[in-house]
């Protein structure tokens, strides 16, 4: 009776085998169910868009201004974000504090925040609480250009902040703590060991920030609205589009814009970007 009750050896070996073929099964049906739903979705909007669509979505008076207005708010967005995440991301890298935690929270809050309700609360910051102050001193941010930009840098600082953050944390401390002992201060340290290490991470971060912000719609919507050769960017040109019904026309911008961010995602893995979270 007893060795009856008793598994063999043999037995949890064979359970175990199984147990192993059926979870390696469940991750690859699940990878490929992802991969298939992405291609899927890729090809049908390449099957639908025509030739006539995707050329009127680019060469169109008002698609060409959408995407001017969009290269130019979106490179002054990563360049100054960039600007501030690098100094900002070094300290973070360095300095570890009881403060970290709420610092942490507090620079990831636009990326959880609805991207509408960002909007709305740029809105109300720069139109109800500063706008009268500001246009005092010739500045009004909301429906403008500049506060295109402005919505843009509010939603995605933090991805060249951790992007670059990352790429320090990348450079080994003793490299620069050499070159201190040495007699370099901490600026020339900084500069010529730190600097070139994080280069390509660095560079990888300020694309995934750029692409980041080529797709931003509800924060520039919300707080700058949709005007025709004023603040129309290209994502909102495809949401005008498609709201009065012209669904080809929006599928070929729809389609332009997945190429730039096809583009943007191959130059981020060629200079090593390993996809970060942020």
């Amino acid at each position: 009776m007893q060795d009856a009750l008793v598994t063999s050896p043999t037995s949890r070996v064979r359970r175990g085998q199984a147990t192993a073929a059926v979870f390696h099964a469940g991750g690859v049906a699940a990878l490929w169910f992802q991969v298939i739903f992405v291609l899927a979705v890729v090809i049908g909007l390449v099957v639908f868009t025509d030739r006539r669509s995707l050329l009127e979505a680019i060469l169109a008076p008002e698609s060409r201004h959408a995407t001017r207005l969009t290269l130019l708010t979106v490179s002054i967005t990563t360049a100054l974000s960039m600007l501030l995440a690098i100094p900002a991301a070094y300290a973070l890298s360095q300095r570890q504090t009881r403060l970290n935690f709420l610092v942490d929270t507090l620079l990831d809050l636009p990326i959880v925040m609805p991207p509408i309700a960002a909007g709305l609360a740029l809105l109300i910051l720069f139109g109800y609480y500063l706008g009268d102050p500001m246009q005092k001193l010739g500045i009004y941010l909301p429906y403008t250009k500049a506060g295109i930009v402005v919505a843009q840098f509010f939603t995605t600082m933090t991805f060249a902040l951790r992007s670059a953050k990352a790429a320090f944390d990348s450079v080994n401390p003793r490299l620069p703590a050499v070159a201190r002992t040495l007699g370099s201060s901490d600026w020339r340290a900084f500069r010529r060991v730190v600097l070139p290490l994080a280069h390509n991470g660095l560079v990888a971060g300020a694309v995934l920030t750029w692409a980041r912000c080529m797709g931003l719609f509800g924060p520039v919507v919300m707080f700058c609205g949709a005007t025709e050769y004023r603040t129309v960017i290209l994502p909102t040109a495809i949401y005008l589009k498609n709201s009065v019904g012209d669904l080809e026309v929006a599928a070929g911008g729809t389609l332009f814009l997945m190429a730039i961010a096809l583009v943007t995602l191959i130059v981020f893995k060629r200079l090593g970007g390993r996809g970060y979270l942020w």
